[in-house]
């Protein structure tokens, strides 16, 4: 039994290929994907068709798009035309709030069709929510009507009309704390759930045809054991992500509703024994050097860059970091390459191998390094060599004063607190910061632990941080890439959810065949 799956603000399919590429019994069936941008879009259609081929038959021709030169996209498309004609009814670019509803709800029940259990993913876009989002926007006029603080109503509008039989709803830690209209949104969030339909505004209500039995739901964790859902607070709701096998220190809410018809309390995660490294994830990629601004590509112009000048700082730099400095600079690649969509080369990870590594494709896709300024060269440079001997990254403060960058109020950032990691080097032996959609603005917080690669990471090593296959292609350009990368839930964390959710759905139907066994009796002895 494959069960019908639902996910909504999509993204790139990071909580959807969990749940596809779980293998236990029952199985899920994403069967629609819901996503505004474009582009994702297209990540999605190209997954989603990969996955029709099952583990062994992926076709050579997919392997030869998206390591370029050799087919079209829809080439590829063409030669599976029975494929791509299931994919273009998978994935449907759409916006909630603005498509009219009866659309979605139609949408969604053709794909659902006349499964009795089905399940709803998703997570409502998050910069309402976020830390760094509400004190970008905070004081902005409209803030406090800004309609990504309501966006989960769309979620609320398809629960209370489509009654699913399981729900998994994401977002991020900061909406615990989020207010809007002077209450407390997550507050808010778990009311609503709880008790979907008369929750609905009245306008909402006179669009959707009342079911028979509006169902309520009760909310558990995924993280934390409780014998009722109402004795759970709103920081057990929280994941760790980096306890549950992800290389990073991502925190995230993660709601699991499950139809208060059932009678279950579900089991929660299990812990992985030893977190995972930066080291244990991205240290076998192949060694690539930076860009440099400006168009110079040789690799001695990127050498000269940074051995010029770098003197300066190395005088005022500590003596173990500056002899550190000059240990790499000894021994600097001479001919590294800038890496591309496919580079040959790189060994399996050592941790995740199963998950990750993809030997057919016998090298190493959209691993690019960025262009970086000859400063930042050399701040990356200062960055990494003082992780390599202190096995922290510098604060701002901890760097030569050479390299605080050009700017009129970096005393004054210092002073206060603000921005004092501004230039973060990922610890080889630690898990990663958070991979957040930032890293596709500027790689200052994502400086590759390497000092002789002097760089910040390619998508695919954001990527693996964020456990995505390999063989997982991200469209667009390297700017959405990184987006997508970053707005995503990590794919391994989501198959562990995948795995609770299976068990429930199995209590789900034993008890439905308990039911029919004792109505069964029941006609039987009148």
């Amino acid at each position: 039994m494959r069960i019908p799956t639902v996910d909504l603000f999509a993204g790139p399919g990071g909580l959807g290929e969990g749940f596809a590429t779980y293998r236990g019994l029952p199985g899920f069936d994403v069967v629609l994907s819901i996503e505004k941008d474009p582009i994702a879009c297209r990540t999605l259609e190209l997954r989603n068709f990969f996955r029709q081929f099952g583990e062994t038959g992926v076709p050579e021709l997919y392997f030869a798009y998206v390591i370029g030169g050799e087919v079209t996209r829809e080439e590829l498309f063409r030669a599976f035309p029975a494929k791509a004609r299931r994919t273009s009814l998978a994935v449907w670019q759409a916006e909630l709030g603005r498509e009219p509803l009866q659309n979605v709800l139609r949408r969604i029940r053709k794909a659902v069709g006349a499964s009795r259990y089905w399940v709803l993913l998703g997570g409502p876009p998050c910069q309402a929510y976020s830390f760094m989002g509400r004190a970008r926007m905070k004081g902005m006029e409209g803030f406090e009507k800004d309609e990504r603080h309501t966006l989960y109503l769309e979620y609320l509008k398809i629960v209370a009309a489509l009654k699913p039989t399981v729900f998994v709803m994401e977002n991020v830690k900061g909406i615990l704390s989020s207010r809007h209209q002077d209450e407390k949104i997550f507050a808010r969030i778990l009311r609503d759930m709880r008790d979907p339909w008369n929750a609905l505004a009245e306008e909402d209500r006179r669009k959707i045809q009342k079911p028979p039995v509006p169902h309520r739901y009760r909310l558990w964790s995924f993280s934390k054991t409780a014998l009722r859902d109402d004795l759970l607070g709103p920081n057990d709701f929280v994941i760790e992500a980096e306890n549950f096998g992800v290389p990073q220190t991502r925190h995230r809410v993660i709601i699991l509703g499950i139809r208060e018809d059932y009678n279950i309390i579900p089991p929660v995660l299990e812990k992985v024994a030893g977190k995972i490294t930066v080291r244990e994830v991205i240290e076998g990629l192949p060694m690539i050097r930076s860009r440099l601004s400006g168009g110079k590509e040789d690799s001695s112009a990127w050498t000269r860059s940074i051995r010029e000048g770098i003197d300066d700082h190395i005088r005022d730099s500590a003596p173990d970091v500056a002899s550190e400095i000059r240990r790499v600079l000894r021994e600097l690649p001479e001919s590294l390459d800038t890496g591309g969509r496919f580079i040959s080369g790189g060994i399996p990870p050592r941790r995740l191998t199963g998950w990750l590594y993809d030997s057919r494709l016998n090298g190493v896709l959209q691993h690019e390094a960025r262009a970086h300024m000859s400063s930042d060269l050399h701040r990356y440079l200062y960055a990494a060599c003082y992780a390599e001997v202190r096995k922290r990254f510098p604060r701002i403060e901890e760097f030569p004063e050479s390299l605080w960058p050009m700017h009129k109020n970096v005393r004054k950032a210092i002073k206060i607190g603000d921005f004092r990691d501004r230039f973060r080097v990922q610890l080889w032996d630690e898990v990663a910061a958070t991979i957040t959609s930032h890293i596709c603005k500027d790689g200052h917080y994502y400086i590759h632990p390497d000092p002789s690669q002097c760089r910040s990471l390619t998508v695919r090593e954001a990527a693996r941080l964020q456990t995505f296959p390999d063989n997982y292609f991200f469209e667009g350009s390297r700017t959405d890439q990184y987006r997508q990368v970053g707005n995503a839930v990590p794919p391994f964390l989501a198959f562990q959810l995948a795995d609770v959710v299976a068990e429930v759905l199995a209590e789900c139907i034993e008890q439905d065949i308990g039911r029919s066994s004792t109505a069964n009796v029941i006609r039987t002895a009148v």
